[in-house]
């Protein structure tokens, strides 16, 4: 049956899969009595979509004859335990009840079988079929090897054809050679549209696949990084993407700051969560005369790839946490430099705005919107007095307690940023952030030197053994590392060190 190369899935191939089954039944004498057996029978009875399971006895006019899943035969009917009181398995229920076991036949065609059921038929003998996928969204990424390219079309078609919530299959044609870690792709069936929408946890990605980097086999590492995070921890993402961790960790976070009169807190948390739905977060709000600061975000995301970029800051607003994520689009070094220092540019962040989550008032109520918001400006917020408050400005300092690095290939390589960034005043009592960076190894050897590629970069010694978590396997060989250290403070402050050596040997 196998196709030949370059072959199309055509209706004539799908016609060669239709077939007559033979299944195990179990014959019921009145077909009153079919919904009774059909509820204790449920887990095992067959069960496919546009195949019924329950048919005409052609001995007996009053009888039904109850399908059974596939893979049960006669004998296995012993082992199959029935809940609730009376026969506990399937074998005592057919003898109490004077029922008996019979087989029937079933017309089954190309819907019926399933994916790799088709393929190893269609393919020729020798070729190993294709066993999984990543799915991200409507969208199947398959990376075929060399002997299968000449079927891909087909391969892809019957995936398509095998799960109805996808709507395109791609391949990935060569490895990851860029700076902006996309690969070139290609399409083997379904639509050609690429942007889709991926749920993670309760949080929401919307992305190009074939512009953005995105890989749906980290979502469980995605989870236990942020899990590390504490609500009211600053986070700082050098290479965010659209922001697999910055979104998780900015929902871990506070709403706004605090205040000690607990009647004005509830009071302000509702005046401010009003105006969070309408529009970007101010900076302070009036409340009896006191100036009631707005918490600072608490996660700073960076990427380099302007289209991640615009990706991160429309999830940032799908899952309204505008002024909880600060957006930037700058070199990673430059970036973990600036924040370092207490220089981070705040001016140069996106300025995001909430989602509505109702349409209809995005195509009809624009001009109520903008009414609402000015009335909202007027009435709840105000600018405070430069002499009284201080602002915030376009270069706020601030510490974080992490940092993320999520680019294996050459993320450890910019860990040179760290060395002698740090402010001494900004950070005078603070702790030095955790730095959570990732990177591939091969090898027992590669696996045993990370702390010498580490240091390497870092132009410095670390104060302790990092620790390493394995986050998956990549290829045969060579594994996927997550490694977290915190930032040894004889390389934070080693301009500083410099300085007050220089000084006392000149003194």
């Amino acid at each position: 049956m196998a196709v030949a190369a370059t072959g199309a899935l055509t209706a004539a191939v799908k016609a060669r899969f239709r077939e007559q089954i033979r299944m195990t039944a179990i014959r019921i004498p009145k077909k009153e009595m079919t919904t009774h057996y059909m509820k204790l029978l449920s887990k095992y009875l067959f069960n496919k979509p546009r195949l019924r399971n329950v048919l005409e006895d052609p001995n007996d006019p009053n009888a039904r004859l109850l399908l059974l899943e596939e893979t049960l035969a006669e004998s296995d009917l012993d082992s199959r335990q029935i809940d609730g009181a009376g026969p506990k398995t399937v074998a005592e229920l057919i003898q109490v009840d004077g029922l008996q076991v019979t087989s029937a036949h079933v017309d089954v065609d190309y819907s019926y079988w399933p994916a790799h059921v088709v393929l190893r038929r269609l393919l020729p003998e020798g070729l190993e079929v294709p066993s999984s996928f990543e799915s991200v969204g409507h969208i199947a990424h398959l990376n075929l090897r060399e002997d299968l390219l000449p079927y891909k079309h087909v391969i892809g078609q019957v995936i398509l054809d095998k799960n109805p919530r996808l709507k395109s299959v791609v391949n990935k044609v060569a490895s990851i050679e860029n700076e902006f870690r996309v690969f070139p792709m290609e399409l083997l069936a379904g639509e050609d549209n690429m942007e889709t929408e991926v749920r993670q946890h309760g949080a929401r990605f919307k992305l190009d696949f074939k512009q953005v980097y995105w890989n749906s086999r980290l979502e469980g590492e995605h989870y236990r990084l942020t899990q590390l995070f504490n609500p009211g921890e600053v986070v700082l993402d050098a290479m965010a993407g659209i922001g697999p961790f910055v979104i998780p960790a900015a929902r871990k976070g506070c709403l706004v700051s605090a205040d000690h009169n607990q009647h004005r807190s509830r009071f302000v948390r509702k005046k401010l969560w009003r105006c969070y739905m309408r529009a970007a977060p101010p900076p302070y709000v009036h409340f009896q005369q006191h100036l009631v600061p707005w918490c600072h975000p608490q996660v700073y995301a960076n990427d380099l790839n302007p289209v991640s970029y615009k990706y991160l800051c429309t999830n940032i607003s799908l899952n309204r946490l505008a002024g909880k994520v600060l957006p930037f689009n700058a070199d990673g070094r430059a970036f973990i430099r600036q924040a370092a220092a207490g220089q981070l540019d705040l001016a140069a962040a996106e300025t995001v705005l909430p989602a509505d989550t109702k349409q209809s008032k995005q195509r009809n109520g624009q001009q109520k919107q903008q009414q609402k918001q000015q009335s909202a400006a007027s009435t709840l917020v105000a600018q405070p007095d430069t002499q009284q408050q201080p602002v915030l400005s376009s270069s706020h300092p601030r510490v974080f307690h992490h940092i993320v690095m999520n680019l294996p290939a050459s993320a450890v390589e910019f860990l040179d940023a760290l060395n002698g960034s740090f402010c001494p005043q900004v950070w005078q009592g603070q702790q030095l952030p955790l730095v959570h960076v990732y990177a591939f190894a091969k090898g027992e050897q590669e696996l045993a030197g990370v702390r010498a590629r580490i240091e390497a970069s870092l132009g410095g010694k670390l104060d302790e053994e990092p620790k390493q978590h394995v986050v998956r396997d990549v290829a045969p060989g060579k594994i996927m590392l997550c490694l977290t250290f915190r930032v040894p403070a004889s390389v934070a402050f080693t301009n500083v060190m410099r300085q007050d050596k220089r000084q006392k040997t000149q003194g």
